[in-house]
């Protein structure tokens, strides 16, 4: 492998395999979320595999994303569902790239630059129904019904953002549901039929089906994680991405001995330590000092002592013949024993996307292609 022993798998038939399971729950169009480098997996290798699953539109939250992907694919459509800044819109429209737009000021800029280059920019309006974060907000009608009389725009879709669709309890989504709907009948009366509708994340695409419209946007399931604690158990997903490194040293060090910063641990008995060239500047998370799990030789190993910038401390005195160069398991499986995500973000009182988003570029990614034929 060369260079540190640290690497992430990123298993692209286990990816497919999600996407096909998950599939099953709508009959709508999919729009594959890859933002933030495909969760931390890698947004180029997981967007040519979901190509070749049938996806034709992918969603991402920045223009630097959208442009990424075009770069490479270029007939495909993508979207990017967060903020774009009106200076953007040369570019937008250039490359064609989907902008949701949730103020009268984008629009005009968008419009100008596609009058400009004399192309028609397609849009999806943002509808804030209850997230907080952007879109017009119900009785905002008249702000749209202005931006579909500009020249050279074609409102394509209209979208909002649930903030519960990851609970048991659906009554607050049900709201929003309700509130997008009277936006887009508020429209319809007003004689603007936009053709696509998009609502469902993850979790409503498993558990709320009347939201999902005319498209879904399909995000953190697809990478094997479940949305939340509550939903998605039952779908047999697999996570896409395992976390790996090989033990670089091992010791004995005496009762009363401290490991690490601050000297957090000290030694209850003779305790077997074995390090590994993994820290927080790799997104092992801090706070997961002292308490933390891994695998080694398909057991569980506590992290002991602060974990460092580069390098983590295990106890593993209790796990026969550990040597230097033995693999031990950040995430993943290992033998019958497996450490998810999940797991780790319960440890750390976070969730799953903020751990593998927060693996870091330094960390090599490797990649498992999926079986010929599939």
């Amino acid at each position: 492998m060369g260079g540190r022993p640290v690497w992430a798998e990123v298993n692209l038939q286990t990816l497919r395999e999600n996407y096909f399971k998950l599939k099953t729950y709508t009959q709508r169009e999919i729009m594959p979320i890859v933002k933030a480098d495909a969760y931390g997996h890698g947004a180029i290798p997981v967007v040519k595999t979901l190509i070749a699953c049938g996806a034709k539109r992918f969603g991402v939250a920045l223009l630097e994303e959208a442009l990424e992907i075009k770069a490479i694919f270029p007939d495909v459509s993508v979207m990017v569902i967060g903020a774009t800044d009106p200076q953007e819109s040369d570019t937008l429209v250039k490359k064609e790239i989907i902008p949701g737009i949730f103020s009268l000021e984008q629009a005009k800029a968008l419009s100008d630059a596609a009058v400009r280059f004399k192309k028609t920019a397609k849009l999806h309006i943002k509808v804030d129904t209850g997230m907080g974060r952007i879109g017009f907000r119900p009785g905002e009608e008249a702000e749209v019904l202005k931006i579909a009389n500009l020249p050279n725009l074609l409102i394509e879709g209209i979208f909002t953002h649930f903030a519960t669709a990851d609970q048991k309890d659906l009554t607050f989504a049900r709201r929003q549901l309700k509130a997008f709907e009277s936006f887009c009948d508020e429209l319809k009366m007003k004689g603007l039929t936009i053709p696509i509708r998009h609502a469902a994340n993850s979790a409503a695409i498993i558990q709320f089906p009347e939201s999902h419209f005319e498209l879904v946007r399909l995000g953190i399931s697809l990478y094997g994680l479940t949305p939340s604690a509550q939903i998605g158990g039952e779908v047999g997903l697999e996570p896409v991405m395992s976390w790996k490194a090989r033990v670089t040293h091992v010791k004995s060090i005496s009762k009363g001995e401290t490991v690490s910063y601050g000297r957090t641990f000290q030694a209850a008995y003779t305790t077997k330590v074995a390090t590994i060239p993994v820290g927080y500047a790799d997104g092992l998370r801090r706070a997961l000092s002292n308490q933390g799990e891994v695998l080694i030789h398909g057991r569980r190993s506590t992290i002991i002592g602060r974990i460092c910038m580069d390098q983590t401390m295990l106890e593993v005195t209790k796990i026969p013949e550990v040597k230097v160069g033995d693999l031990v398991t950040i995430l993943g499986r290992d033998g019958h024993e497996q450490l998810t995500a999940t797991e780790m973000a319960d440890w750390i009182e976070t969730i799953s996307y903020e751990v593998v988003c927060g693996i870091s570029k330094r960390v090599p990614r490797i990649y498992i292609e999926p079986a010929e034929g599939n």
